[in-house]
């Protein structure tokens, strides 16, 4: 199969059921942002950073996990007409933080203290607690700086959007995309240490649908004085499996496996494009 040159996606031999997308506009879709790519002359210097996770998104699963969860679900939409129940953010046993139906005492909501700060003004940089899938990203991406030898340091605190504790995943989308379309940074990374370079790492879509998991990295390259944007671009991939919905069980740890290998495989493409050495497979060995 061709490369994303040729408008078509390629297997890559090491994980033959992932597919980078790209060219995949139902993936991408709302991200109209152009991508900012710089000179080679730009990024030869940067040697150290400081990587900035932005507040991730809930999952969205689809169909709803409430009959997975609730077996009298089912039960009441047949003997109830037009039967809804709310949608409201929870976790799973494993930490993963799901937007979905949920029916009284089938599930944890999200103790917002602990993974999602509600009042913080939209642009400043909060703590955050738990696994999510930017945590994860941005930890594949230090140990990927490494290899080229860079020197990544991993922010303690998080890229605050608008939209913590919200349910709402239109509201998620256009809160991360007016992020990304930003051309200069609302937080004083220069009050934060020395670095040459500050990397914002935030996730679009992510979700498990009808057996394929994906997921959308939107990543941007900032010069901490100044707070312009250096560059930034964004890439996606997604898995096909049968047992998508079941890697979230036992504590979601086949999903966070699955979520961490398809991150990597993004990053590489992303650090290549934002004038950064694209590390291939063979480079981390």
């Amino acid at each position: 199969m061709k490369t994303k040159k040729g408008g078509l996606t390629r297997l890559f031999g090491s994980h033959p059921k992932i597919l980078l997308g790209l060219a995949l506009p139902w993936l991408l879709a709302g991200c109209t942002t152009p991508s900012i790519k710089p000179l080679a002359l730009e990024t030869d210097h940067l040697q150290s950073f400081l990587i900035v996770p932005v507040q991730a998104p809930p999952l969205e699963v689809i169909p709803d996990l409430i009959e997975r969860r609730d077996p009298a679900y089912r039960h009441s939409q047949n003997m109830t007409l037009g039967f809804a129940l709310p949608t409201e953010l929870y976790q799973t046993a494993g930490g993963i933080v799901i937007s979905g139906m949920v029916s009284n005492g089938q599930a944890a909501k999200v103790d917002t203290s602990a993974n999602l700060v509600p009042s913080a003004e939209a642009g400043s940089v909060e703590t955050e607690l738990g696994w999510t899938p930017v945590k994860a990203a941005a930890q594949k991406l230090r140990g990927l700086l490494a290899v080229g030898n860079r020197n990544g340091e991993l922010s303690r605190d998080y890229y605050q959007l608008p939209t913590a504790g919200e349910a709402s995943l239109q509201r998620w989308r256009q809160a991360i995309q007016s992020w990304y379309g930003q051309n200069k940074t609302s937080v004083d990374y220069a009050a934060m240490g020395r670095y040459d370079a500050v990397i914002e790492l935030g996730i679009g879509r992510y979700r498990i649908f009808e057996g394929q998991t994906s997921l959308q990295l939107l990543i941007k390259l900032i010069d901490p004085v100044s707070g312009n944007v250096i560059a930034r671009a964004l890439s996606g991939s997604f898995r096909v499996d049968d047992q998508a919905l079941a890697s979230l069980d036992h504590g979601g740890e086949a999903f966070k496996q699955l979520i961490c290998d398809m991150a990597t495989l993004l990053l590489r493409q992303s650090l290549g494009d934002i004038g950064l050495r694209n590390l291939s497979p063979a480079d981390e060995t």
